[in-house]
């Protein structure tokens, strides 16, 4: 038995070895193209992500590392090693997550990555413009006392946040920031704000979705893809009719597309974005490979760049004939504003 795990275990070992070099040289290079530094905590931050994305596969018996799609891998991983999200620290950065795609006519899996725990604290400490420290956020629940900060020219006087205890409700994130010329700056978010975030999630999740009128999207007629379009809008007209997120997250025509993160433990993740919308505010000094990880991680940005796509050329567009300028008797005609009066 103790021989069978030495050996499940040096095997388990080898084949990350052998992966993870292959992945390993591939961002390299990739990062050499853009002048960009593979520095020794991008490693690392690039190694626990392939640890932990290979430990996934290996405990899903229905699929297998070389099934997936090594350009999805490797994007992942590169996420990771450009915004030095450590998927090995405790709490966790960031998480992996497998989910079934169609590519033509097959399905397949892929991996996700989503920011966790302090994940958002260490972009903000990482590539924050001019950030010395980021203190732990206040988690402002319903009930609490909150002053918000108020401005007297160039004078800001602090908020304050008094916890009562009355509900676990969270309804306002604050992060205290101290910039390096001593100052203190605070980000902050409304849990309000987290409607677009959920309102963006169900827009992707349905891009495929043809609500039973034909069996591909993509083969639909015109008129099947006009129904298809009246069904989308009339789940986002639904949704942005909801007050609060919680009655978004409770409408029947939406949560079919809503996924499991969500309705399983949505506190947990409405507290996730409020922390995610409080810091991408910040200005940052991302470096081009950081830069184009942020984009791929930003949900809101995604929905609208696949909405975009989805309606990429749908409109015949005729250009205009050029107008040209006629000479009369031999003589150039002259704009009227050019002429003597």
């Amino acid at each position: 038995m103790a021989e069978t795990q030495v050996a499940e275990k040096k095997a388990f070992t080898t084949s990350l070895s052998v992966w993870s070099n292959e992945i390993t040289g591939l961002i390299a290079r990739d990062y050499e193209a853009c002048g960009v530094q593979f520095d020794d905590y991008a490693k690392k931050c690039a190694m626990e992500a392939m640890t932990s994305i290979y430990t996934l596969v290996k405990n899903d018996s229905k699929t297998d590392i070389n099934s997936i799609d090594k350009s999805n891998l490797r994007q992942i991983v590169e996420n990771c090693a450009s915004l030095k999200l450590n998927a090995g620290s405790n709490p966790r950065e960031c998480f992996f997550q497998l989910r079934s795609v169609k590519v033509g006519n097959d399905w397949m899996k892929v991996v996700e990555m989503g920011i966790e725990g302090d994940g958002y604290d260490a972009l903000l400490s990482n590539f924050g413009k001019n950030v010395k420290q980021v203190y732990p956020f206040w988690a402002v629940k319903e009930g609490d006392l909150y002053v918000a900060p108020k401005h007297r020219g160039l004078e800001v006087t602090p908020p304050e946040w008094e916890e009562k205890g009355l509900s676990d409700k969270v309804v306002r994130v604050v992060y205290p920031v101290r910039l390096t010329d001593g100052t203190v700056t605070y980000l902050i978010a409304e849990r309000d704000g987290v409607k677009v975030n959920l309102l963006a999630h169900v827009k992707q999740n349905m891009m495929n979705a043809t609500f039973g009128i034909c069996a591909d999207r993509f083969k639909a007629t015109e008129k099947q893809k006009e129904e298809i379009k009246a069904k989308k809008t009339e789940v986002l007209d639904a949704m942005r009719a909801c007050k609060t997120v919680d009655e978004m997250l409770e409408c029947e025509l939406a949560r079919p597309f809503i996924s499991g993160a969500w309705l399983d433990t949505p506190e947990s993740m409405i507290q996730r974005k409020m922390r995610n919308n409080a810091i991408r505010k910040f200005p940052k000094n991302f470096d081009p490979m950081a830069r184009q990880a942020q984009l791929e991680m930003d949900e809101v940005y995604q929905a609208s760049k696949a909405e975009i796509e989805e309606n990429a050329n749908v409109i015949d567009f005729e250009p205009e004939e050029p107008k040209t300028v006629t000479e009369l008797d031999g003589q150039q005609a002259m704009p009227e504003f050019m002429r003597e009066g």
